[in-house]
């Protein structure tokens, strides 16, 4: 059975995401504080290699959430910062060696071959899969050989949601940082080391968003798009006929937790106050 596709931006231009992964039967792979601290440097090295940026995450015993923007453009990255992003993935020695053997190759006329490894280095970039794979992969090789782990890691795909800026994506933020809180392991988000947040931030202090814009959440296929009416129109305009015979469903916010954690967090901040 063919898998549904991942609803993502392709076009030219800013998106953001709430991704989520978890362990394979949940298995808590991650408790140790030191193992959390890898996933944590893998995931900001494949995001700098990607062009993603992170804008929250936060790295649980047996699952991962990140919020995210990647930004599309026509403009090709040129060769310098391709070799900077790979020295941000794999180490210095190694984008120095990937630049040397490029030297090498147009030394006996083959261009095309420079040319060719380029591009598929950029069809890497800017892209919510090609960074969680990246990422994801990049963490498995330390942790299989560090533990002398064998078999999957991961159970299946990761979840994504493409989120609306503003209160849409405060509100995923808020989710994400109160995730530790949620599970007992710290009494305040910034207490939790694994996580984007180190000291509390204003920003998640004020008012829950107004409900009447944060009621629904429409799911296409596998995916989700969290934000107004309007954003969630114009997405699924936007994606043509890959949906057509999917069904549409919407649900309400306060199931998937994003309005109740919301409300939470800004309750713990008028405490704290």
């Amino acid at each position: 059975m063919a898998r549904t596709a991942r609803i993502k931006k392709s076009n030219n231009g800013t998106a953001r995401y709430h991704l989520m992964s978890r362990t394979n039967d949940r298995r808590f792979l991650f408790e140790k504080g030191r193992v959390k601290t890898q996933l944590v440097d893998a995931l900001k090295r494949a995001a700098t290699f990607s062009g993603v940026e992170l804008e929250a995450y936060v790295a649980m015993d047996n699952h991962f959430h990140i919020v995210c923007k990647v930004v599309r453009c026509e403009d090709k990255l040129p060769e310098g910062e391709l070799i900077r992003r790979v020295a941000a993935l794999k180490g210095e020695r190694a984008a120095e060696d990937l630049a040397s053997h490029w030297e090498e190759l147009r030394g006996i006329g083959m261009d095309s071959a420079v040319a060719e490894a380029q591009e598929r280095l950029r069809a890497r970039m800017n892209d919510v899969s090609e960074f969680i794979k990246t990422f994801k992969e990049l963490f498995n090789v330390w942790f299989k050989r560090e533990r002398g782990y064998s078999g999957s890691i991961w159970d299946g795909r990761f979840k994504s949601t493409l989120v609306e800026d503003g209160r849409y994506r405060a509100v995923c933020m808020r989710y994400v940082y109160l995730n530790p809180v949620r599970a007992g392991m710290v009494k305040h988000a910034a207490d939790y080391a694994w996580s984007w947040i180190t000291t509390f931030d204003s920003t998640f202090a004020g008012s829950v968003p107004d409900g009447r814009l944060m009621r629904r959440v429409t799911q296409i296929g596998a995916g989700k798009i969290f934000g107004s009416l309007a954003f969630v129109t114009a997405t699924a305009f936007a994606l043509g006929d890959r949906f057509r015979s999917r069904s549409v469903t919407a649900r309400e916010v306060g199931k998937l937790g994003y309005a109740t954690h919301g409300w939470r967090l800004a309750k713990a901040a008028e405490r704290a106050a």
